[in-house]
């Protein structure tokens, strides 16, 4: 379970560890956003590793249109699935290149590659039906204006450090304060933050990637794989 905090404990933590709590050299609302500038890296740290921590989704609903926008808080793509059946399998689309940008335009039917062009997404070919998956990772969450009770998602003590002592890097430099003991703090969390991120599972188990084509249906009918794909002998 992710380590939280509201933005009224966040606003007070942020004030101790830079001994501004009778300060007013930063308002009640420039914490709060002080606050969310500072989430924004710690989203952006995170992020970067592959973690696919702040993973999310949107449908796209083909009706022969030549390309969709992109989700309003869209940052980056993971991958575009198609829907294939009722019991939600799916089948994912490879990236076009841009070299192949030609050989794809005007064909029509189900999608098996995508593209982005500016603030859009292309299916190539062209579907006018069915279900697509946009698995994407949205930007960070805004919490310049958010109440005291906003509940906001720090993953872990380290999320929380690094949160907590880069604002007071940025209070403690307003007002002219040293900030040498927060900017230490700030990045010895960074680099925890980001090496949990790399080793999320903690284990990292290699065996040969799994392709559609390798999953086989058993006499119960049941989809599995070859006994070549197991880490070990039954």
């Amino acid at each position: 379970m992710a380590l939280s905090r509201t933005i009224a404990q966040l606003v007070g933590l942020c004030q101790r560890r830079s001994d501004k709590e009778t300060d007013q050299h930063v308002d009640s609302d420039e914490w709060k956003e002080l606050i969310s500038e500072v989430y924004g890296e710690l989203h952006s740290t995170v992020a970067k590793t592959g973690a696919r921590y702040f993973e999310t989704e949107a449908t796209i609903s083909p009706d022969g249109s030549s390309s969709y926008s992109l989700p309003s808080d869209h940052l980056s793509t993971v991958g575009v699935d198609r829907v294939l059946n009722s019991a939600g399998e799916r089948q994912d689309l490879i990236e076009i290149m841009v070299q192949e940008r030609v050989a794809f335009a005007g064909r029509t039917g189900e999608a098996w590659g995508y593209s982005f062009t500016g603030t859009n997404i292309r299916l190539y070919p062209t579907p006018s039906s069915g279900t697509y998956k946009h698995i994407y990772v949205p930007q960070p969450t805004d919490y310049s204006s958010a109440s005291n009770s906003t509940s906001v998602d720090l993953i872990n003590n380290d999320g929380l450090k690094f949160l907590v002592w880069g604002v007071a890097a940025i209070a403690l430099h307003k007002g002219d304060a040293n900030q040498i003991r927060a900017i230490e703090e700030r990045d010895r969390a960074r680099v925890e933050l980001t090496e949990w991120a790399v080793l999320r599972s903690l284990t990292m188990p290699k065996r040969k990637q799994v392709r559609e084509a390798d999953l086989q249906l058993d006499t119960n009918g049941q989809w599995s794989l070859p006994g070549s794909y197991r880490w070990y002998s039954t």
